[in-house]
């Protein structure tokens, strides 16, 4: 039996973490108060039109009753399958207007686009990759990829204003801080050995298989230690974009293997 929180009113709420508020609050650009473009008029005829919904309803009503506020009122009052389906018809709302030139694409970036369509698969229910891992092959030798919510998060700043080589650095740095939050041990060399293998997988390897497996993490999160080693000890120089962007997959990926456990438990 799955257990639906409710709120102070009583009403069933979708299951949102932070991290993913944090994400649709950047896609439906919320920070000011706003909902995209939306006036007053045009998110009522939005919400009644494509999804039967009266968004002025009062029990909608948080805080100051902006247009973000009564959209965050909206995902604390309504249940997963109904915040799922309106989060997937506003990116389709987003890209149609991104094709009608009424928005601009560098304003809304495909990652966080396909992060926000993770969260409303994941509330539909529907058959997504394993946390917000998305791959989708556009051209040959080029493919885009939705990194880890966390390590994205961390990075972003970094990342969107040029400093690569800092971005790199903070991914790396958060991997480390993670397998010390999970084993007591920031280095992998430490953190990787049979007393730690429950805490890391849930459970004590049951054959060589899992093991195997294990020693690979082990060794992809020693590449982590030794690469972020001989950047600390190196001054800070300009990174391509494009190896940046391998580095911090590469960390993403580091720290997905080791969040898997902890992350299905909650």
């Amino acid at each position: 039996m799955s257990f639906v929180p409710e709120n102070q009113d009583g009403y069933k709420m979708a299951k949102l973490s932070t991290m993913d508020k944090q994400i649709l609050e950047e896609a439906f650009h919320m920070g000011s108060g706003y909902v995209l473009n939306f006036t007053d008029r045009t998110m009522g005829e939005f919400f009644q039109d494509d999804l039967g919904i009266d968004i002025n309803d009062t029990k909608y009503r948080y805080g100051s009753c902006s247009k973000a506020n009564i959209m965050r009122g909206f995902w604390q009052t309504e249940e997963d399958s109904i915040v799922g389906k309106s989060i997937i018809k506003l990116i389709e709302l987003i890209e149609k207007q991104i094709q009608l030139k009424m928005l601009q694409r560098e304003h809304y970036p495909q990652e966080i686009l396909e992060a926000a369509r993770y969260i409303g698969k994941k509330l539909l229910k529907e058959d997504v990759k394993m946390d917000t891992e998305y791959i989708e092959e556009k051209a040959e030798g080029h493919i885009s990829v939705v990194l880890q919510n966390e390590i994205y998060m961390h990075s972003k700043s970094l990342l969107t204003s040029g400093h690569y080589y800092n971005a790199v650095e903070e991914a790396f740095k958060l991997v480390r801080h993670k397998l010390k939050e999970i084993t007591g041990h920031e280095k992998a060399t430490d953190a990787f050995n049979e007393q730690m293998y429950e805490k890391i997988l849930g459970h004590t390897p049951i054959n060589d298989s899992e093991r195997d497996f294990l020693k690979g993490v082990k060794f992809l999160h020693m590449a982590i230690q030794f690469l972020r080693n001989e950047k600390a000890h190196t001054p800070a120089k300009g990174l391509e974009e494009n190896m940046a962007y391998h580095y911090i997959s590469l960390a993403s990926l580091a720290y997905m293997l080791i969040a898997r456990k902890r992350d299905n438990e909650e």
